[in-house]
């Protein structure tokens, strides 16, 4: 019975990769979200989408547990939205991949480095929501919406690089770097301003440290890498990797080091609160990072160019945002 009725579904499915498939593919979550919540509303949204999804994001917003319909939500990660967000993801793989075959996007290290300014935004927004400068749009810019709203921009800009390429204006990385850089300068700015005209501490050197820590041991590497008989450990990638942990690395040293701040992640904190070394994190992410810097130049003539350049891209763009809103929430004391 169980195969018949498969069988019976698989006919009645349109053909993968048509219009038809690609409408079900998009609406079919949205349509069988509705129908839950219209068939059990105080299931699906009271105890299922506030309590584990979106309660947690407006408990952390309002910096304290929150409550509705008598249902508590308290903020931060739980084993529901953890298995929810990933499954979200996954679902959105095949999307994403049809959209940027559509639009002929290129994986190499141009993008990346386009794609980097807008990492460093939403880091940057993040410390702003830290400093409580977002007010009403706070839940907007705190994870894990704040994910969703830098891939939407992210694919937005795609999109408007994709049409500015077509016409002969600027190339798609291009295009995504400029809305990034704006984006970025904008954000950044406004914390510098914030602390230029008020009462807030306004520490210039701690993201001068910071930034300054993670290039020098970046150029570290750099130069010592051309000593190991490895190819690729100089790639673009690697090495925007290789910063991105280090920033992230840096501001811990230093919060840590200097200004009384303890490691946020749990196993950084963990090893710091056993060890007591102040520069724990530092050494840990340095030799991690390495580790896995060494895999992925060693795998990279055998591995498939678009998952090299996904798992190259990831290890920076992980430490990256983290480098940028420590190093704003330490220069104003936040």
């Amino acid at each position: 019975m169980s195969s018949y009725l498969s069988k019976q579904t698989v006919e009645a499915l349109p053909e993968t990769g048509s219009k038809e498939w690609w409408l079900l593919y998009l609406l079919a979550p949205i349509v069988l979200g509705a129908i839950s919540m219209l068939v059990f509303p105080a299931l699906v949204y009271d105890r299922f989408i506030w309590q584990y999804l979106w309660g947690p994001v407006v408990a952390d917003a309002a910096g304290r547990p929150v409550v509705h319909d008598g249902v508590r939500a308290v903020t931060g990660y739980n084993v529901v939205n953890t298995a929810t967000y990933l499954a979200a993801v996954g679902y959105s793989f095949p999307g994403l991949r049809a959209y940027l075959r559509y639009l002929n996007v290129t994986f190499d290290a141009r993008l990346a480095y386009g794609f980097a300014p807008i990492i460093i935004a939403g880091g940057a927004m993040r410390a702003l929501e830290d400093i409580g400068l977002l007010g009403d749009y706070a839940v907007l810019f705190i994870t894990p919406t704040i994910y969703l709203v830098v891939t939407a921009i992210t694919i937005l800009a795609l999109g408007v690089g994709a049409l500015a390429r077509n016409r002969g204006f600027l190339s798609i990385p291009g295009t995504v770097g400029v809305v990034g850089a704006i984006w970025a300068v904008g954000a950044v700015g406004w914390a510098f301003l914030y602390g230029a005209t008020t009462a807030a501490p306004l520490r210039l050197w701690v993201p001068v440290a910071t930034t300054g820590i993670a290039l020098g041991v970046t150029a570290l590497y750099y130069w010592g890498v051309r000593f190991v008989d490895v190819a690729h450990l100089r790639h673009p990638m690697l090495l925007l990797a290789v910063f991105g942990q280090l920033w992230d690395a840096a501001q811990n040293l230093i919060g840590v080091t200097f200004l009384g701040y303890s490691p946020k992640m749990f196993l950084t904190n963990l090893i710091y609160q056993a060890t007591g070394f102040p520069g724990s994190t530092f050494v840990l992410k340095f030799l991690v990072t390495g580790g896995i810097v060494w895999y992925l130049a060693d795998a990279k003539p055998e591995m498939n160019r678009t998952w090299w350049w996904l798992m190259t891209f990831f290890i920076g763009a992980i430490g990256l945002p983290m480098g940028v809103r420590g190093s704003l929430r330490m220069m104003l004391g936040v």
